[in-house]
């Protein structure tokens, strides 16, 4: 059992924010011999269903208990949520002390389960909506990842999976909004949130942990191991790197700039950039359109004019050296943070935790 004193749930004061949190779990318990024996005295009974029964845990949120006497003890839930109602800040010591009041309900050590799933993600602040962020990220073609967008989530939750890993990104601010109660949102709020904010989630569910250690199970007791988070840490960050954040185009500072024609010709650039065309493509393109019109449409002198004006609303544009929509930098440090005096010695570079 862990060293750490047990807390309470649903603290009047909760930890502050860390960024770096685990959220939903999937444990199992091997019941080899007969050797566990849980107590399912403070769980609710929800019923059997091909030998297996099924029990629900109830704390701030509820957590799913599988027993199969012959088998297995299965825990699936998310522990913050279960502990303290809420994920938006996490600490190891609120993690350990929910396991083990977990553990001592059930009589169960829990410390040397399977993880069969889990997530690991990070809560980023960021300057503008959360959605703009999200809209503008793609995955790479190499990295065969299945984007999944629901059109309820209004741009502010999608998702890329593959068969090892589901990544997310939505709006944490949003769904704090829209889960908590107006209670839970003031406690959340003394310990960081600023309702007026953004704040954007990064976070991997890992689907099969084990490729994590190199084909070889991970405990739950590695979940809270301070090496292990420095290999969870690199590894989000490296699957955010399957990402593409979109090219754009540096914005123009004057309103003489921002004509309609400017705006639209704006739009059409930074689409075809990220569909890997240059400015130059993008001009020729519009030069063959202004030659199909036929000359009674358009004479040759019209056509010069319209040419010399795309010239013109083109020659002003430069795309950007880096895109205002990348997050390495605000995912480093959101990474970093806590972990000492690494980020002092860290080098300045596109991709610091590499």
């Amino acid at each position: 059992m862990s060293r750490y004193k047990q807390g309470g749930m649903l603290h009047s004061r909760p930890p502050q924010l860390d960024y770096k949190m685990i959220d939903f779990i999937s444990i199992i318990k091997p019941n080899q011999g007969g050797k566990v024996s849980p107590n399912f005295g403070h769980c609710q009974f929800i019923g059997t269903r091909y030998g297996t029964e099924i029990y629900r845990l109830e704390g701030c949120e509820g957590l799913d208990i599988y027993w199969n006497p012959e088998s297995y003890l299965n825990l699936q839930g998310s522990i913050m949520y279960y502990w303290q109602g809420h994920n938006f800040t996490y600490t190891h010591e609120a993690f350990q002390a929910a396991i083990d009041h977990i553990g001592k309900m059930l009589h169960v050590d829990l410390w040397d389960s399977i993880v069969k799933v889990f997530e690991y993600g990070v809560i980023m602040p960021v300057e503008v909506k959360p959605r703009d962020y999200i809209q503008h990220h793609k995955a790479k073609p190499s990295e065969h990842l299945q984007q999944y967008i629901n059109g309820k989530d209004k741009g502010n939750f999608t998702s890329w999976q593959d068969t090892n890993v589901r990544l997310k990104m939505y709006d944490a601010g949003k769904n704090i909004e829209m889960k908590q109660n107006m209670s839970r949102r003031d406690i959340i709020q003394e310990a960081g949130w600023n309702p007026q904010g953004y704040y954007l989630k990064w976070e991997a569910k890992y689907l099969k942990p084990y490729v994590l250690n190199h084909g070889n199970g991970v405990i739950l007791a590695n979940l809270i191991n301070p090496d292990w988070q420095g290999i969870f840490s690199e590894d989000l960050y490296l699957q955010y790197k399957r990402l593409i954040p979109m090219a754009n185009v540096e914005a123009p500072t004057s309103k003489a700039d921002l004509s309609t024609a400017s705006i639209l010709a704006l739009a059409l650039v930074e689409d075809s950039l990220n569909e890997s065309k240059t400015l130059q493509e993008v001009c020729r393109m519009l030069y063959n359109r202004i030659n199909s019109f036929p000359d009674e449409v358009l004479s040759k002198s019209d056509k010069d004019a319209r040419k010399r004006q795309v010239k013109a609303i083109l020659g002003k544009m430069r795309e950007a050296d880096t895109s205002k929509w990348d997050l390495s930098q605000q995912l480093a440090a959101a990474l970093q943070a806590g972990t000492g005096d690494q980020g002092d010695n860290q080098p300045a570079d596109t991709d610091p935790l590499i």
